[in-house]
């Protein structure tokens, strides 16, 4: 996988890399125990500051998302984090659903969407057990 980010975003460039790399590891594009690319590599192929993709390891790190072992490089974490607190995941939730209220997005159809992304999901998750991964 190919990451990629963009200048012009409002969203900072290290959250675009931690977005990208847990939804890469959600997703099963990235397997529990496979190696991400250098902070070097991966700043050289996305021409930005190596300081930034430490700052997404970091951040990752500290989510469970990733594990570093010590002369071999960054992995994709084997177990991934337990959610002991679902604070985040609630605001994000809660947000959601006002932006979809201002937007004339009834429960119903909210309740569709939500269940076709889901689908969707776990569909592509299980393309990439086919594939081996």
């Amino acid at each position: 996988m190919r990451f990629f980010v963009d200048p012009r975003s409002a969203l900072p460039i290290y959250q675009q890399l931690v977005n990208q790399i847990k939804a890469a590891a959600a997703g099963g594009l990235y397997p529990p125990g496979q190696q991400l690319p250098s902070v070097r590599e991966l700043a050289g192929q996305l021409a930005i500051n190596p300081n930034t993709v430490a700052k997404a390891f970091r951040i990752l790190e500290e989510q469970g998302v990733i594990e570093r072992r010590r002369g071999l490089g960054t992995f994709i974490a084997q177990k991934p984090a337990v959610a002991k607190d679902l604070t985040s995941l609630r605001i994000k939730l809660q947000e959601l659903l006002v932006e979809a209220y201002h937007l004339g997005v009834g429960p119903q159809e909210l309740r569709q969407m939500f269940e076709t992304a889901l689908n969707n999901w776990n569909k592509g998750k299980e393309e990439q057990r086919g594939k081996g991964n």
